[in-house]
């Protein structure tokens, strides 16, 4: 089965290189972040079909000059020529298939990661009996499937509160890390509100063990990210989990964690105003990179509404670096991938114009930072209505963003519902290479994206309507895989 929906292959788009970068400086021993998942609205029914586009290539052109040289005098330095222009890569074909699964109740997902051999694994929250009775508001969901889309295993697991999970990756070993929120005693006795909660389980789908921390006030898992020993997980506190790096009120924090379910460390990240913080990635020397907004002024100085963050934490759980921007509108962001040379991707969304012009109610964005904290490019498109970057990963030559709009994104009469899922494709430099418009009649959210080792490309979200098969009822989960040739 391939992916449904329009497509529209550009050559360029809005997206100007920023004429100043993002402000970069150590950041101060003390900070704090906070930032709100923002969860999928309904959706209402459609059908969507896929076309693969042909992308536009541009030749750069020769630029030399010669200078002829005087014959009493020495001739003059040849100027050197200007650099070439890069040729924008050309998207290979995508094959692939995707699967439709949910109850009568409401079934969502933030979460999918790849792991080793191909297979996918898609964490969601659930409020029925997917694999297993539910035991209370929303349950864990944690499936694992083959390339070729055949289900290995699920098992759904929760108390009588609201245990969500917002997060899970896979570690080098197989290992799977899954983390969020619960409203109760979800792995020990809740301390008031929202607890954080972090969870490993086996390549099996077996529990090894389970952990949660919080505060009096409301604390939320957001993101997961696993490395070869053990798993982050990132997301916004108004407790104090450190007094030593808490500021007040909404902090983000980061927390480090080994493979017997030992916290190394934890910290607030932010600003003395609200912070939220959000997804996170693994950087090149096994720290951390971490996004989220603020509306104070965590480096540097504050836009105005809420600007965007980024953050690379040592491994020790001390800060690199920090760098903030945005606009005087909204602008806010919730994934994070690796980037080219080491580097950081953001995706969110913005209301001003960060990167061109505003199209609409409200952007999508995405931001290249490099390995310093420094930025080289943004991109910024729209439609008149709310668009939102939700995911953000590089496959080889090319970057893949999940996300969803309440408009045409890809072009005229593309949309087919209340709201559909979206998948845009760049290139290094943040050239427009493609938009897949895709969904039903209803509101259908690609929220999840990651990257196999062989380069293909996994991704999630949900739908109100009927995609691939007829609607269980509220929200069902989506996922699928996609291949892409030579």
């Amino acid at each position: 089965m391939a992916v449904a929906g329009a497509v529209l292959v550009a050559g360029a788009c809005s997206q100007p290189t920023a004429e100043d970068p993002a402000v970069t400086t150590a950041a101060p021993d003390t900070t704090t972040t906070t930032d709100e998942q923002v969860e999928p609205e309904p959706a209402t029914e459609t059908a969507t079909t896929t076309a693969t586009p042909d992308t536009t290539t541009t030749a750069a052109p020769d630029a030399t000059t010669t200078t002829e040289p005087a014959e009493p005098e020495p001739a003059e330095p040849e100027p050197a020529p200007e650099a070439p222009e890069p040729a924008m890569q050309e998207l290979p074909e995508r094959s692939g298939w995707s699967i439709q699964i949910g109850t009568e109740d409401a079934d969502t997902t933030y979460g999918v990661s790849a792991a080793p051999g191909g297979d996918l694994v898609v964490a969601a929250a659930t409020q029925g009996s997917l694999a297993g009775d539910n035991q209370g508001q929303r349950d864990v969901y944690l499936a694992r499937y083959s390339p070729s889309g055949e289900l290995r295993w699920s098992i759904q697991t929760g108390g009588p509160m609201n245990d969500s999970p917002l997060g899970v990756s896979v570690a080098p070993d197989g290992s799977i890390y899954v983390g969020g929120f619960t409203d109760g005693d979800f792995a020990s006795a809740n301390q008031g509100s929202a607890d954080v909660w972090l969870a490993r389980f086996d390549a099996d789908g077996n529990e090894l063990w389970r952990r949660q921390f919080g505060g009096p006030a409301w604390d939320r898992g957001f993101d997961v990210t696993a490395f070869d020993g053990g798993a982050y997980i990132t997301g916004y506190t108004a407790s104090t989990l450190d007094p030593a790096t808490d500021l007040g009120g909404f902090d983000g924090f980061a927390a480090r964690y080994d493979a017997d379910g030992n916290q190394q460390w934890i910290r607030h990240i932010g600003s003395d105003a609200t912070d939220w913080g959000q997804g996170s990635a693994l950087a090149p020397d096994g720290g951390l990179y971490m996004t989220g907004y603020t509306e104070g002024a965590l480096v540097g100085s504050h836009a105005g509404d809420k600007d965007l963050f980024a953050v690379r934490i040592n491994v020790d759980g001390s800060l690199a670096w920090a760098t903030q921007l945005g606009t005087a509108a909204l602008d806010w962001t919730q994934g994070v991938g690796a980037g080219p040379d080491g580097g950081m991707l953001i995706a969110g969304s913005t209301e001003g114009a960060l990167a061109a012009d505003h199209a609409g109610e409200r952007d999508m964005l995405v931001v290249s930072l490099d390995a310093g904290g420094k930025e080289r490019w943004r991109w910024q498109a729209g439609t008149e209505g709310m668009d939102t970057a939700f995911e953000v990963r590089q496959t080889g030559e090319f970057i893949v963003v999940t996300g969803t709009t309440a408009g045409s994104l890809a072009g005229a009469d593309a949309a087919l519902g209340e709201r559909d899922a979206v998948l845009v494709w760049l290139d290094l430099a943040g050239n427009l290479l493609a938009m897949e418009q895709f969904g039903t009649g209803a509101v259908d959210d690609a929220t999840g994206v990651d990257v196999s080792a062989d380069g293909s490309v996994v991704w999630s979200g949900y739908t109100y309507g009927s995609y691939q098969d007829a609607g269980a009822g509220g929200a069902d989960l989506l996922f699928g895989r996609l291949e892409l040739g030579s």
